[in-house]
């Protein structure tokens, strides 16, 4: 599994919308910043995030992760 960086969820993030704005600091970043970053769009974020870095979330994480700090704790503490 590959380490958290914040390039890479950058990366991810302007793949998945492409019409956003997305800074390049994200860190802050959350679902409803911008409009396509709804429910649907949060649940196509997670489905990168686990192709890119080789891991899965349960279901449970898919309905609780809804920011790219979340995203860094849970890959973080994968790495652990």
């Amino acid at each position: 599994m590959k380490n958290y960086s914040e390039k890479d969820i950058n990366s991810i993030l302007k793949d998945i919308f492409p019409a956003a704005d997305i800074p390049e600091d994200c860190k802050n970043l959350k679902m409803g910043d911008f409009d396509a970053w709804d429910s649907l769009g949060n649940f196509n974020f997670l489905l990168s995030i686990e192709e890119f870095y080789d891991i899965h979330f349960s279901v449970e994480e898919i309905s609780e992760i809804q920011s790219v700090e979340q995203v860094r704790i849970f890959i973080e503490a994968l790495n652990e």
